[in-house]
C-alpha cells in the first residue's frame, strides 16, 4: 500500500462559476503536494482530457468526473473509469441543460482552451452552470450504465443533497457524500452516512491543494473506489 495525497473536486476554466485563471498552466503551477485529482466541471467534460494531458508532465494522476446538475438542483459528482465514458455521458448531459442561452457579463464566461493550454473560445450555450431536466433517479441510473461512482456534493451546503431534499430517495445506493469539514463529518455520520471524500471543491489556485490522504495500491478507478469503500480516504484534517 502506497500513500496518495488528493483532491476531487476541481474545476477548470470551463466552468462559469470558476476564476479565469483556472488554466492548465496553473493547474501545473499550484498543484504542489498533489498527486491525485479529478476534474468535475459543471455538466461537461470538455477539459478533462486537455487537462489529464497537461498533467502527465508531471507526477498527478486524473480521476475523469463531472458535477452534474440534477433537475432538484441538486450537485451530484460522478467519476469514470476512463476519459471516454465521461465524454459520452458528458454529451448527453449537455443536451439536457435547461438553459440555453445566458448572460456572461453576469454569470461568467465558460472558455474552452486549445491544445497549448490558451484561450481558445466562449462557449456562449449551452449553460454549464444550469440545472438539468433529469431527475436525481434518472442521472443515477444513467451514470451506472458506465459503472461510475455516483456521490453528492458538499450534501450540507449550496445545492446540496441533504439542503435540498433532505432523505435521499431510497432508490439510489450511493456511493459516498462529500464533505468538507470535521463538522460536517460529523452531522453526516449522525444522518446514517458511512463512506465520504473530502475535497475543497476548487474553483480558484488557492484551492488547489490536497483535502485527504489516501491509501491504495495505484492510483486507477478501481483503487479509487476501493479506498472509498474501504474508508481509505483520510481527512487532511486528522493530521
Amino acid at each position: 500500500m502506497a500513500e496518495f495525497y488528493g483532491n476531487f473536486h476541481i474545476h477548470t476554466v470551463i466552468s462559469p462559476c470558476a476564476n479565469i485563471t483556472m488554466t492548465p498552466d496553473i493547474f501545473l503551477e499550484y498543484l504542489n503536494g498533489i498527486n491525485w485529482i479529478s476534474i468535475t466541471d459543471h455538466n461537461t467534460a470538455r477539459h478533462i482530457r486537455l487537462y489529464s494531458e497537461t498533467l502527465k508532465r508531471t507526477d498527478i494522476k486524473v480521476i475523469p468526473g463531472i458535477e452534474v446538475t440534477t433537475r432538484e438542483e441538486v450537485h451530484i459528482l460522478v467519476y469514470f473509469e476512463n476519459i471516454e465514458d465521461a465524454e459520452e455521458f458528458g454529451e448527453i448531459i449537455e443536451k439536457h441543460l435547461i438553459i440555453k442561452d445566458y448572460d456572461q457579463e453576469k454569470l461568467g464566461y465558460q472558455i474552452l482552451c486549445d491544445e497549448k493550454g490558451e484561450f481558445k473560445k466562449i462557449i456562449e450555450t449551452p449553460y454549464f452552470g444550469s440545472a438539468t431536466n433529469l431527475p436525481i433517479e434518472k442521472i443515477y441510473k444513467l451514470s451506472k450504465k458506465y459503472n461510475s461512482l455516483f456521490i453528492p456534493a458538499h450534501i450540507f451546503r449550496y445545492n446540496g443533497l441533504i439542503t435540498n431534499l433532505g432523505i435521499p430517495p431510497e432508490t439510489i445506493n450511493m456511493d459516498a457524500v462529500e464533505i468538507k469539514s470535521e463538522e460536517e463529518m460529523k452531522r453526516a455520520k449522525k444522518v446514517g452516512f458511512r463512506k465520504f471524500i473530502i475535497n475543497t471543491d476548487a474553483h480558484i489556485p488557492d484551492q488547489l491543494k490536497p483535502s485527504c490522504k489516501i491509501i491504495a495500491n495505484k492510483r486507477n478507478f478501481h483503487n479509487f473506489k476501493k479506498a472509498i469503500y474501504e474508508s481509505k480516504v483520510i481527512p487532511i484534517w486528522q493530521h
